[in-house]
Formats: structure tokens, C-alpha cells, sequence
């Protein structure tokens, strides 16, 4: 429990501290260009604590949903991100130039700070599963309806050892590009009702070879999927991290740590086929032939049905480890892919065939348990989903609206084109209607966050997945 209480309290200073990057971008461009900055603050609301410095309210504020830097003299912020009355009407005016770069800053903090970490994953390596060498085919996966069905790639001929080269014309430079490059794909075909497809390329003995696959949505986050995996490390085998309580894998003896090498004598080859066996096998008592001291250990075990469930289960989560390598990419390309899976990610977002939705997206709440899964895996890993955070927080706020940089650029530009301020009255309204919208957002993908979080704490039971914890 405190291993954990510290793991979270990291992962909410890291993202507490990619919001002091981003607004202290605004802060040091605003006092570089003469401007009045009188608050700058770490969340939002009233203020909790904090100190005084130089004219400017340095402080902590109740809700944690992003933090601000209050200009008064930048009229289109107005009253919403903390100005209050009519400072801007007293202060000397401010020009196009300074309306922008201190807009862009925050955004150039942040992937400058990116762009530091990216250094250091350069140095220090990330293990990554770079293979794209198909290890596991699923003749049958479960769909988020939990029904059984063909698995997609396996009707499509995909068979193990082929190398994927590329989902519908894009290369696929390790296995994370490919499981992004399905889940936000927007393929749909004219006939076969329309069906979800996608191009898949892959190798197979030097030859090239391009199938039509039929993604099935799994899970209940809906995902498209498949149905295939990376290969596995040979010396390693999945894990049992937790066992359920009445249920008839810790009545067998099954214990945490325990090391799954078979069912009935057959190799458990990846996750998958651990919940297909089930799916075909689960009627009856299972020997499942574990790992543990170095001693090898047969226990038979009978899943079952519990209360309220369609599927048979053991009762034990578990950890699957992939062939990874180490991977050193330069700053520029490891930024240039963090930006490529943001891209591919607004681009599913908006677009009509995706399946991809705003309950797909994660607030403050998936974000810190994000951070925190990562941080318990290891730190490069933190540093990696740190940078990556900081690279969505530069885009996402550039983009063009109110309450974001990119808005107050919007409101900028519009005046500079127009040749005379907007008014205030509108920009005001427009900030606070958006910011509103803002705080729906948040709380609408919070739900849902709270939902992915108690499915992965083991909390919540997930009902539709394809690699569900037997």
C-alpha cells in the first residue's frame, strides 16, 4: 500500500510538473516582453497556498484540472483564467508579437522539456517490443459483445512468423506503431455491409504478401483488434500477479509468482491462447502446469462460471512478457513519433469510420494512473510516457480553441486582421462557454478513467476482453 501511495504521489508531481513547464513558458515570455503577470497558479479555483514574489501570486489552487498565468493586458484571457475587474483598461497596451509568443511558449516549454527527456531515453535505451514478427494467431478471439468469433487475422491467412510491414500503406517500425495503427484505423469497405478493414503487408519467407483483415471491436473500451501477437521471449513465460478470492485457481493451490508454462501439456504461447483454451475447454478440469522454486508443478483446475459472468474462469490476473530489445532513437525521431501517434489519434477522432471516441481519451485521472503504471515498471519508462505527455499538452494546446493558447492566438490574429480589438464582452463569453465545455470534458473521460482504472486494479471484473484474466 505505500509502495503504491508513492508510486501515485510521483505520478501526480510529474504531471503537476509538466504543468509549471507549460506556464512557466507564458511566465518567462510575459516578463521578457514587459507584460504585468500577476498570478501564476498550479490548478484552477480558489487558492490553497502559495507565496508572493515580485508583484506576482505564486500559488496552489483547489482543482487540479491545469494551471494558468494570469495577464491582464492579454484582455481576450479576461476574468476566466483568474484577471479580475479591468487591470487591462489601466496598463499600457501590448502588441500582435507579444500576444503570440507568449501564447506559443507554454507549447515550446513543453517540448522543450520533451525534447531533455528524449536525450536521455537516446542515451539510456528503452526496452520496447520492436519485432513485428506475428508470434501468436487467435482462430477465435471474444468481441466486445463477448461473443466468440473467427479471429480476424487467422481467416485472413496471416499465420505465424510473418513479419508485418505495413497497415494500409504506412511502414510499421515496432509492434506499438501497429497496435495504434489498428486500434485508430478508419478503413471501412463498400461492400460486406460496410465492414471495419484494414491493408495488412507482411513478409513471409521473402515474399510480400497484402491481405484484407476484418478488425473485431474488443474490450469495452471498443478497440479495434485482430487478433494477433508479438512474438514471445523464449526464457520467459506469463506470471500470476493476483488471485481471486473463492475462486478455483486459489482453491487449487495456485500461488503469485507462480510461472504458467502449460494447459492439458500444451505450451501457453501468449495470453490469447489462454482465454481461447478456455473458451473451448472450460467445461471440464484443466492441468495446468506451473513454474515455481525451479520445480515444475501440475494442478488441475476447473474453471467456473461465477455469479453475474457468461465465461469460465481460473481466478488470476497475470503478466505476459514480450521479446523486446533495447532501442535508442534520437530526440528528433522519438519526437517526431510522439507527435505521429497524437496526430493519428486526432485524426480517428474526428473522422466519420473511426471508433475511436472522446470516451476512448484519458483526464487527470487516466493520465496520473498512466504515470503511476509507469513508474512502477521503471523509470525510463516514466521519463518515456512523460515525454509523451508533454508533447500531447504542446499540441493540444495549440490547437485553435478559446480557453487553449491556440484560442487566445485565434483572438489575436482575428483582431490583428480586422484591425481593431474584438470585443471584450464576446472573448469573455467565448472563454467562459468553452472553459465549461472543458470542465464537461474532463469530467465526462474521467468517467470513464475511473472505469479503465478499477478494471486494471482488478476492482471492476471486465466483462469483454480478448486477453481476460482467466
Amino acid at each position: 500500500m505505500l509502495s503504491s501511495i508513492l508510486y501515485i504521489a510521483l505520478a501526480l508531481f510529474a504531471l503537476g510538473f509538466s504543468i509549471f513547464i507549460h506556464e512557466l513558458g507564458h511566465f518567462i515570455a510575459a516578463k521578457k516582453r514587459g507584460l504585468v503577470a500577476d498570478r501564476f497558479s498550479i490548478g484552477f479555483g480558489p487558492r490553497l497556498f502559495g507565496w508572493n514574489h515580485n508583484g506576482t501570486d505564486f500559488r496552489i489552487s483547489l482543482l487540479p484540472l491545469g494551471g494558468y498565468v494570469s495577464l491582464p493586458q492579454l484582455a481576450d484571457m479576461g476574468r476566466v483564467e483568474g484577471g479580475e475587474g479591468d487591470e487591462s483598461n489601466r496598463l499600457p497596451p501590448i502588441s500582435y508579437a507579444d500576444k503570440m509568443i507568449v501564447a506559443v511558449m507554454g507549447a515550446v516549454f513543453n517540448l522543450i522539456f520533451a525534447l531533455l527527456l528524449s536525450l536521455v531515453l537516446w542515451g539510456v535505451g528503452r526496452e520496447i517490443v520492436k519485432s513485428t514478427t506475428v508470434g501468436f494467431v487467435a482462430e477465435e478471439i471474444r468481441n466486445a459483445d463477448n461473443e466468440i468469433v473467427p479471429g480476424p487475422a487467422f481467416v485472413a491467412g496471416i499465420i505465424e512468423g510473418d513479419i508485418i510491414d505495413s497497415i494500409d500503406g504506412n511502414k510499421v517500425p515496432d509492434w506499438w506503431y501497429f497496435q495504434n495503427a489498428i486500434a485508430t484505423g478508419v478503413g471501412k469497405g463498400t461492400g460486406d455491409l460496410g465492414r471495419r478493414q484494414v491493408e495488412v503487408r507482411v513478409l513471409r519467407e521473402g515474399e510480400v504478401i497484402d491481405f484484407i483483415v476484418y478488425p473485431e471491436l474488443v474490450s469495452s473500451e471498443r478497440m479495434r483488434y485482430i487478433g494477433i501477437e508479438p512474438e514471445t521471449d523464449e526464457t520467459s513465460a506469463p506470471i500470476v500477479m493476483r488471485l481471486e478470492a473463492g475462486m478455483p485457481a486459489i482453491d487449487a493451490g495456485l500461488k503469485p509468482g507462480d510461472r504458467l508454462i502449460r494447459l492439458d501439456g500444451e505450451d501457453i504461447i501468449s495470453g490469447a491462447f489462454l482465454s481461447t483454451y478456455l473458451s473451448k475447454y472450460g467445461d471440464r478440469s484443466i492441468d495446468v502446469t506451473v513454474e515455481r522454486e525451479g520445480k515444475e508443478l501440475t494442478l488441475p483446475i476447473r474453471p467456473r462460471i461465477k455469479d453475474g459472468e457468461e465465461s469460465p474462469r481460473f481466478g488470476f490476473a497475470y503478466d505476459f512478457q514480450y521479446k523486446t530489445q533495447s532501442v535508442h532513437y534520437n530526440p528528433i525521431e522519438q519526437l517526431y513519433r510522439f507527435a505521429e501517434t497524437m496526430k493519428m489519434t486526432l485524426y480517428a477522432l474526428l473522422h466519420k469510420n473511426s471508433d475511436v471516441g472522446v470516451k476512448n481519451m484519458s483526464g487527470p485521472v487516466g493520465i496520473v494512473h498512466g504515470l503511476t503504471r509507469m513508474a512502477q515498471v521503471g523509470f525510463i519508462d516514466l521519463l518515456w510516457m512523460l515525454a509523451l505527455i508533454n508533447v500531447n499538452l504542446a499540441i493540444f494546446n495549440l490547437l485553435p480553441i478559446p480557453v487553449l493558447d491556440g484560442g487566445h492566438m485565434l483572438f489575436a490574429t482575428a483582431s490583428k486582421v480586422i484591425g481593431r480589438p474584438l470585443p471584450r464582452k464576446l472573448m469573455e463569453n467565448m472563454q467562459g462557454a468553452f472553459m465549461l465545455i472543458l470542465l464537461g470534458f474532463i469530467i465526462y473521460v474521467s468517467f470513464f478513467d475511473v472505469g479503465r482504472v478499477g478494471r486494471d486494479i482488478g476492482l471492476i471484473k471486465e466483462e469483454a476482453l480478448v486477453e481476460e484474466a482467466p
